[in-house]
């Protein structure tokens, strides 16, 4: 029987999952107001959420999803982390089943394809105010965009593959901050988990696996791989059909990685999904129940990971851009495309005076609604 701590963890991140829009830094300031700084339901402390923080933002895979279970863990060990990722996880992939199922019949209608259309362009707003947030407190380093221009370089020709890109310049931010490396690096395990071995079921777990286990970053720094692995080498998902599943992944609640939901309905149905959303959550569920915790007093002493961290920021700031450039580079023709893009940056950026607090699913839901009223020539 499940005592009432775990349900209490249960029922707030099922909460946090169904109604946190806005990403994954939204999210995450959500879960330190409720929880650590509310008295009255205080789960972990102001400075182990920051320090926690901190250090997750070092660790592959989805940051949001990785403190949740982590707070549900200082709570009540293995389960308390069960539940609380199950949560916020939970209804975004119920969303995102849902899309998938109608997801023909919505891009037949004129009306709603042209609304999700609207609401990709205002997606890639979204996203490259995401990467402004993402490197804001490096925004006055040289050094940091000397890498960034390297890695999206590197990754629009695809000199260096993604994974090594990543890590590696992550690496090379540590040894040009002529820091003596004196400590030794931690040995951290791959785990090789096995599918059932049906089509595309392996594939899928595999590569949404492996971009969980080994993407430094927020979500997004999830889509370079995804795209490059479902879309390019695979040729499983049209790149129009990766954009809309990460619209709707903007669109719903939760971590926007759940976007991988809809991209395994699209390529193996519900065993896809399942197969996709399980690969792509189970390495930082693993991190995070097994050594994590421990670890985490150890790394924050150590001078080296910050600027490791300042490095893969740096790739994945890069990298991301160039897979926004690859997501959308069939649209910039379109004057609809620029106008709702750059509508939907200066709403973020709070530009306009009488419009000061709006959120991304309103900011989502204006550019679908002002292309719609486009097509119509209204």
């Amino acid at each position: 029987m499940i005592d009432s701590s775990v349900k209490k963890i249960a029922q707030y991140f099922l909460y946090l999952g169904t109604t946190g829009f806005g990403g994954p830094i939204a999210l995450i300031q959500q879960m330190r107001t409720d929880l650590a700084e509310n008295p009255e339901n205080r789960m972990i402390t102001e400075q182990e959420f920051d320090q926690a923080f901190t250090m997750i933002k070092a660790m592959p895979g989805p940051v949001a999803f990785q403190m949740a279970v982590y707070i549900g863990v200082k709570q009540k060990k293995f389960w308390g982390g069960f539940f609380a990722g199950l949560g916020i996880i939970f209804p975004a992939f119920v969303m995102m089943v849902v899309l998938a199922v109608f997801y023909d019949s919505i891009i037949q209608n004129q009306t709603l394809s042209r609304a999700v259309q609207g609401a990709q362009y205002a997606v890639a707003s979204v996203i490259i105010m995401g990467l402004y947030k993402l490197s804001k407190m490096y925004h006055a380093q040289i050094s940091f965009w000397v890498f960034t221009v390297f890695a999206a370089v590197s990754f629009y020709f695809k000199f260096i593959p993604e994974t090594f890109l990543i890590i590696g310049t992550g690496v090379l931010f540590v040894l040009s901050s002529l820091i003596p490396l004196k400590n030794k690096l931690m040995n951290l395990g791959f785990f090789v988990i096995s599918a059932f071995d049906k089509d595309r079921l392996i594939p899928i777990f595999k590569d949404s696996f492996q971009t969980g286990a080994l993407v430094f970053g927020t979500g997004l720094a999830a889509f370079p791989f995804l795209q490059t692995a479902f879309v390019d080498q695979r040729g499983w998902l049209d790149l129009q059909t990766f954009n809309d599943a990460i619209s709707f992944g903007q669109m719903t609640p939760g971590p926007v990685t759940i976007a991988t939901t809809f991209m395994g309905y699209k390529m193996a149905h519900f065993p896809g999904a399942l197969a996709a959303t399980i690969g792509l959550f189970l390495p930082a569920f693993i991190h995070m129940t097994t050594w994590f915790p421990k670890a985490l007093d150890w790394l924050s002493r150590q001078s080296w990971v910050t600027h490791f961290i300042a490095g893969s920021t740096a790739a994945v700031v890069g990298c991301v851009f160039v897979t926004v450039v690859n997501m959308n580079q069939n649209e910039f023709s379109q004057s609809s495309f620029w106008f709702i893009a750059i509508f939907s940056l200066i709403l973020q950026l709070k530009l306009i005076p009488r419009i000061k607090n709006i959120s991304i699913i309103q900011v989502i839901g204006l550019g679908a609604l002002i292309n719609v009223i486009i097509y119509y020539g209204v």
